[in-house]
């Protein structure tokens, strides 16, 4: 019996989503029931070697680097599992993970990770486990997440790909998110009577009056307050404040409220792309060397990412950021062009400062604007003028002239507008 395993399933706090609750609420049914279940030849949450001598080939257990064999590999972690802290006959715990993982950073022939993820999460305690492992590892070697075909990362598990450098996913349709934190017990109320007359006693020290209060008013009282304020939102806000930490392009997104989407609407918040495991693979071995923080192209005194790290790490995140600029560079040049017919050459010189207009100099347009306008109309209502020989009448050269010049502050313009995109 495995009793570790048993307390964490049945007495923490979980950060688990509905679908993988409800499955592995069944087979912990069918278990107490007596029901026989099947022991995987390979246990779930496993790591692996991807080597890449003679093509690619896994290599299943991290003793099998106990050579002298020359290659460079990329270790594969699969959180395919339940996230537990100690694990069980079918399943390694994230203890043992960390440790199997940790072991193979050692090794100089481990050039990345990456964390190949089909998880609905599982005990809140277990998560901080693996992920501190992760953030430890990538300060000198990469870690990729990825998320399997068909799979899905939710709450637990997602929690613990927020520490990979990056997170993509092999197809749309790949559930994510669910961040968030609940738990389920069962029991009877104190001191009560069966219908077969067996009584079920449940007494505490004199000095014990809030020993297992918040259980007790639970099942006793159906009052449910206290468990949620003194247990499942600590437990929440700990859990999402390392969420955010580790990957910020979240906060202000909503993901706090324990929702998931799939990974085509969770594009530049909760994933950063796509790509097949081949391509994650290929992508693992191309930037072992490149992308590494001990490297000369990354800040190591600074938690400030490069853009070309941005770039090249969240490419979805960088696009979101840059049509943001782009956005709001046309509405500053906007707010300039908008006074155009006041005063060009003011309206062209503020363009080109790459400043937004002031309340001060759009007041200054806005009275210029007014007193022109005022000057048309006096124009407007004065008697026509009369024509001398001596006057100059408009010809289609002037016209031309004017025309040109317009076109000419029209270019200059749209010139800056390109440069600044």
């Amino acid at each position: 019996m495995n009793v570790a395993l048993a307390r964490e399933v049945y007495g923490q706090p979980w950060n688990m989503d509905f679908f993988s609750y409800q499955a592995y609420g069944s087979l912990l049914k069918d278990f107490q029931n007596g029901v026989s279940l099947e022991i995987p030849e390979t246990k779930f949450n496993s790591p692996f070697v991807v080597s890449k001598t003679q093509g690619k080939r896994l290599i299943q257990r991290p003793y099998q680097l106990d050579n002298n064999e020359d290659f460079e590999g990329v270790g594969l972690i699969r959180l395919d599992g339940p996230i537990t802290r100690k694990g069980g006959m079918s399943s390694y715990g994230m203890v043992d993970l960390s440790a199997m993982m940790m072991r193979m950073a050692k090794d100089d022939r481990i050039k990345s990770f990456i964390v190949h993820t089909d998880s609905g999460g599982g005990a809140s305690s277990a998560v901080d486990i693996l992920a501190d492992t992760i953030l430890e590892i990538d300060a000198d070697k990469p870690v990729y997440g990825h998320i399997e075909k068909g799979g899905m990362a939710a709450s637990a598990a997602f929690g613990i790909l927020t520490a990979c450098r990056s997170i993509h996913a092999a197809d749309k349709m790949n559930i994510v998110g669910s961040c968030g934190t609940m738990i389920q017990f069962d029991g009877r109320s104190a001191n009560t009577e069966d219908p077969e007359g067996v009584k079920h006693i449940r007494l505490y020290a004199t000095k014990s009056i809030r020993k297992n209060e918040s259980f007790e008013q639970a099942l006793n009282n159906d009052d449910y307050e206290i468990i949620i304020n003194d247990l499942l939102d600590p437990v929440n806000q700990k859990f999402l404040k390392q969420i955010v930490k580790n990957r910020p392009v979240l906060k202000g997104t909503k993901f706090d409220d324990g929702h998931h989407v799939f990974a085509k609407d969770g594009v530049g918040s909760f994933i950063d792309g796509f790509m097949t495991f081949d391509q994650m693979v290929d992508s693992a071995f191309k930037n072992s060397n490149t992308t590494m923080r001990s490297k000369s192209n990354i800040n190591q005194k600074s938690k400030t990412m490069t853009v070309e790290e941005l770039k090249q790490n969240h490419p979805a995140t960088y696009n979101s950021i840059f049509n943001a600029g782009v956005a709001a560079e046309k509405d500053r040049t906007g707010s300039w062009l908008a006074h155009l017919g006041t005063d060009q050459k003011i309206v062209v010189e503020g363009i080109k400062s790459g400043e937004e207009i002031s309340a001060t100099k759009r007041e200054e347009l806005l009275v210029a604007a007014t007193a022109k306008q005022g000057l048309n109309n006096l124009e407007q209502d004065s008697s026509k003028g009369v024509s001398t020989p001596e006057t100059k009448p408009t010809t289609n050269a002037d016209e031309a002239i004017q025309k040109q010049e317009e076109d000419a502050l029209g270019n200059s313009i749209k010139d800056h507008l390109k440069k600044t995109a």
